[in-house]
Formats: C-alpha cells, sequence, structure tokens
C-alpha cells in the first residue's frame, strides 16, 4: 500500500488496484463462501426437482401412502444441505468481511494516532468517517461482490443446463435475457459512481459540523451562535439526506430495469409452457412438453437470475467502495524501510543526531526549523526554550519520530547502532495527563501490560507515588473518576512519570511537564523527573526557569534556529 499525503489526489488507476489488494486478508474465506453458494445451488436444483416430481405426482392423481417415498427423501435431503450450505456461505462472509475490514483499520490505527509509523495529520472528522464507515464501505464490497462473483458463473451454468435438459427452448430465452442485465448493471454503475462521492463529501462535512460543535460548544454559546450552528447542522443533515435518496432513486430504477427483463423472460417461458400443455404450441425439434419438466423448468428460472440479481444490487456498494478508496488511501500507514518495527528497539540511552534537519509547513511563509545541525548528548538532560509558538513541540515529534522533516535526518545513536527514530521506543510526556476509566495500578500498566505488581509498586516508588498511594482508600486500587477526578494536576502527572519508568526506555520526551503547577508542585515534579530519568537521556521543552536550570544542556529556539548553546548551571 502507498501512503498519500492528505489533499494528494489519487489516480483512479492506483484506487483500483488498492482496492483490489484490499480483499487479499479475506479471499480465502470469501472463495469458501463461493463454493458454498454453488454447493447452494446445485442442492436447491435438487429441491426444485424433487417438488416438480411430487406436484407432477399429485396433478396425475398418482399417490402412495409409504413414507419413505423416493420423491419426498430427495426434497427433505435437498433442503437441509442447501440450507446448511447457506449457513456455511454466511459464516464464510462474515469472517472475509472481519478479516479485511480489520486488516485495514489495523494501518489506519498506524497512520492515524500518534504512535507507530504515523505520517499524517488528518482532521477528526475525516478519521472518524474513514474508521467507522468507509472501512465498512470496502469490506462489505468484498463480501457482497467476491463470493458472488466467483460462484455466479457456476450457478447459473448448474440452472441452466438443467433447463436445457428438460426443456432447451427455455433454455435459450433465459440466455437471450440475460445478455440485457449486464448493460443495465453498468448503465446504472454510471450513475452510481458520481452520486457516491457526492455523499461521501455530504458525510464528511457532517461529520465535521457535528465534532467541531462539541469541541465549541462553550465558545458557541458564550458568543450567542448555536441558533446559526443549528442551522448549519441542519443544511448539513438535509445534503446527506439528498445525496443518500439519491443513490436510493438510482438504485431503484435499475433494479426496476433489472426485473422487468427477468419478469418478461419469466412470462415467456411460463406462456409457452402452458401453450405447449395445452397443444397449441409445438417446436418440431423441442422435446415433448411434460408436466414435470414444465414446473421444474418455471421453478428454475426466476433462480437462474439470482446471482445476477444479488451481483446488480451489490454494483452500488462497489461505487461506494470505489469513492471510499481514495478518501482512506491517505490515511494508511506504511511502515518505512529503515525504520525499526520493534517498539522495544530502545533500551538504552542514545545520542539524538540532527543533520541538516529543515521543516517547513505547507503554505507556511517561514520554516519551522532551518537547517538545524546538531547533536543532543547521550545520558543527560537536554532543555529547548523560546517563545510560544517558536516550534519547540514540533522539534520534539521530529526527535520522537512522529513526523518527518522536510530535508535532513533525524537519527538515534545508541552503543549498539543507529535507528530512525520511532515513537513507540521512546517515553513521551505532555502537558495534560489522559488518564483512562479504571485504578491507579490499571493506568500505570498501560504501558507494560505484562507488569507485576512489583514492577508497578517500584515504577510508584520513582515517581514519588508512594504517600500518595497511601492515604487512599483503596491503594493502588482506588479507581479514578472521569478525567482522573480525586487527583490533582501534579499527581496526575507522576502517575505519567510512573508509566514512564515501568516502560524503561532510553529516551524520554518531555513537553512542558510542570505547566499549570504550582512553584511546589513543579519542584517535586522536577525532583521526580531527575531522579526517574538517571542515565537516561531526555529532551525537554519548557518556558520554566526552574526546570531550566536543573537541565544539563540548553538550547533557544526562535526564527526556525537553535542557538545559544550554552552548559546549565545545576541547582
Amino acid at each position: 500500500m502507498t501512503t498519500e499525503r492528505p489533499g494528494t489526489v489519487i489516480p483512479p488507476e492506483q484506487a483500483r488496484d488498492w482496492l483490489a489488494a484490499a480483499a487479499l486478508p479475506g479471499r480465502p474465506k470469501l472463495r469458501t463462501a463461493a463454493v458454498c453458494q454453488v454447493l447452494e445451488t446445485v442442492f436447491t436444483v435438487v429441491q426444485w426437482t424433487a417438488l416438480a416430481w411430487i406436484a407432477s405426482r399429485a396433478l396425475d392423481h398418482r399417490t402412495e401412502t409409504a413414507w419413505l417415498r423416493p420423491d419426498l427423501l430427495l426434497l427433505g435431503v435437498g433442503g437441509v444441505l442447501a440450507a446448511a450450505a447457506a449457513w456455511g456461505a454466511a459464516r464464510a462472509q462474515a469472517a472475509g468481511r472481519r478479516r479485511i475490514s480489520a486488516t485495514i483499520r489495523r494501518n489506519l490505527v498506524a497512520g492515524l494516532l500518534p504512535t507507530g509509523w504515523r505520517r499524517v495529520q488528518p482532521d477528526a472528522a475525516t478519521a472518524a468517517l474513514a474508521s467507522v464507515e468507509l472501512t465498512d464501505d470496502i469490506a462489505d464490497f468484498h463480501a457482497q461482490v467476491l463470493p458472488q462473483r466467483l460462484s455466479a458463473g457456476a450457478s447459473m451454468a448448474v440452472v441452466l443446463a438443467v433447463t436445457a435438459a428438460v426443456q432447451w427452448p427455455a433454455a435459450v430465452v433465459l440466455l437471450l435475457a440475460s445478455l440485457l442485465i449486464p448493460l443495465n448493471m453498468r448503465l446504472a454503475g454510471l450513475l452510481a459512481e458520481e452520486g457516491a462521492k457526492e455523499r461521501l463529501a455530504a458525510a464528511t462535512y457532517l461529520g465535521a459540523v457535528v465534532l467541531d460543535s462539541f469541541r465549541g460548544m462553550r465558545t458557541l454559546r458564550g458568543i450567542g451562535a448555536l441558533t446559526r450552528r443549528r442551522a448549519e447542522l441542519a443544511d448539513a443533515d438535509s445534503d446527506l439526506n439528498d445525496t443518500t435518496m439519491a443513490i436510493v432513486r438510482r438504485a431503484f430504477v435499475s433494479g426496476a430495469v433489472t426485473d422487468v427483463v427477468i419478469t418478461f423472460s419469466v412470462a415467456v417461458n411460463a406462456t409457452y409452457i402452458g401453450l405447449s400443455l395445452l397443444g397449441y404450441v409445438h417446436i418440431a425439434a423441442a422435446p415433448h412438453v411434460t408436466l414435470f419438466g414444465g414446473l421444474l423448468a418455471l421453478l428454475l428460472c426466476p433462480m437462474y437470475f439470482q446471482p445476477m440479481r444479488t451481483l446488480a444490487a451489490a454494483h452500488h456498494s462497489r461505487e461506494r467502495a470505489a469513492a471510499a478508496a481514495p478518501a482512506l488511501m491517505p490515511l494508511l500507514a506504511e511502515p518505512h524501510p529503515l525504520r525499526q518495527p520493534d517498539p522495544s528497539a530502545t533500551t538504552e540511552p542514545c545520542d539524538i543526531r540532527l543533520d541538516d534537519v529543515a521543516l517547513r509547513f505547507p503554505h507556511a511563509d517561514q520554516p519551522v526549523l532551518a537547517r538545524v545541525d546538531l547533536t543532543f548528548p547521550r545520558g543527560r538532560w537536554t532543555a529547548v526554550t523560546g517563545p510560544s509558538g517558536a516550534g519547540k513541540t514540533t522539534l520534539l515529534s521530529l526527535i520522537a519520530g512522529a513526523r518527518e522533516p522536510s530535508s535532513g535526518t533525524v537519527r538515534w545513536q545508541s552503543p549498539t547502532g543507529v535507528s530512525q527514530p520511532h515513537l513507540g521506543s521512546c517515553v513521551w510526556i505532555g502537558q495534560q495527563t489522559v488518564l483512562l476509566p479504571g485504578s491507579i495500578a490499571d493506568n500505570i500498566r498501560i504501558a507494560r501490560p505484562s507488569a507485576t505488581p512489583a514492577d508497578i509498586e517500584h515504577a510508584v516508588a520513582a515517581a514519588g507515588l508512594t504517600d500518595v498511594v497511601a492515604r487512599l482508600p483503596h491503594g493502588l486500587d482506588t479507581r479514578l473518576g472521569e478525567g482522573g477526578a480525586g487527583l490533582s494536576t501534579g499527581e496526575a502527572r507522576r502517575i505519567a512519570v510512573a508509566r514512564a519508568f515501568l516502560r524503561d526506555t532510553g529516551l524520554w520526551i518531555l513537553d512542558e511537564p510542570t505547566a499549570h503547577l504550582d512553584p511546589a508542585a513543579e519542584a517535586r515534579i522536577i525532583d521526580v523527573l531527575r531522579t526517574a530519568t538517571q542515565g537516561r537521556t531526555v529532551v525537554v521543552a519548557t518556558h520554566s526557569p526552574a526546570l531550566t536550570r536543573r537541565a544539563d544542556t540548553v538550547f533557544g529556539l526562535a526564527d526556525g534556529i537553535l542557538h545559544a548553546v550554552r552548559e546549565a548551571t545545576a541547582v
């Protein structure tokens, strides 16, 4: 898979290739589903043959009282086997769909979340739509179409062969009618393609409006803009409804045309068989129409068209998948060929080398970083200071591997070798600590799920949380409220330190770790961090003079240039 930048136009042929490749994880299961569908057709033909046999005997007034009549036995066996094949097909389709959607979502996680090989930063609405709806569109398309495409020819051939064996004129009518349906499917697909793109755009816009409304609810209420935003939501919802209904109308018209063709062919065969049974019509080269043969041919006529009806219905899902593929492709992650896939690869301190690194955002007048060429020393604290908006967090994201520079290279150099940055192999502590529902121990164990109670106790001690845990009613098993309710900002920050310590990596990236703390709490956090990171490489972005004084090396960042390198005075 090829990762494109957001906003890049994906060539249609590239999108088609990716869409076809997306089916690979589920293809074995979907092939099994196709085999089951063919078997279902065979057993259903057996069932209809037995039913026609029973009906013809009844209409001829030939009845038997035996319970083990061959026609009843054939009907029962055919029905049971057909039901079993249908069940197997449904199970295999569901399994194939799950495999496809799971693979796509796994790559989406790598591309969207700030971990692993993240290289894109889409808006929240696009990410949500891709994760929930677009992934399902592609998985549904393959689960519906691939088994049917593989089985349709064989299933129709079985029905046509049996029909031809009993009444070949009826088979000729079916064959001629089937030639019209692919043309109708193609025309329907051309109409649906544009509608699918319009619906995708409308759904993305509605998602963006909803998410922005939730994020900015207080601001909207404060400036009295709720009524206007309500109108925008109603308009976006109306647009999505209109585009969806347009697709439904097109699908209805396409289905109606298909139904007309099928109904006409069935009516022609019914008329021919009925008139032949009455003796009004006789084709010289055709076999004599018997009641059994006529009933069987009429029962098989709708069954012959069923695979094509299913394909026609799935044709619209193909257009939705075709519209979803170009939207999904820029968000998917592709492992970098030089990147280390092992998240625990950097367990020892390392030098951080920036060689001629520059970073400029699209359409920006000035670069965030301009030709930075320096080394952050191994096993020491390096502080980066500068005004807000100077690019300190951006620099940290380059060092951690959360983004790539526009030019130049960033490398981690340890005694055992050189590797590219990978966010999963370092620790990042930011201004806000995310605490999840659960106990304090659960929140610390996130860093290493396999950690033992002794490991957690050690991390708690290293983060200076021992006294905090001791005064809580249930200790480490104390459950936290929403957003960490029950803990102060400094205590929540120390939980982040405990997580980082438990992670046990040689590189710590700290982004304003003492922000929003009073001087006393700030001093405690600085002491905790200095103790927990002994012997590790630490890079910290900060405005805090107290934290800067405790650093070993200090850089100033302004106008895209790191300058004024000096040795800090330890306190």
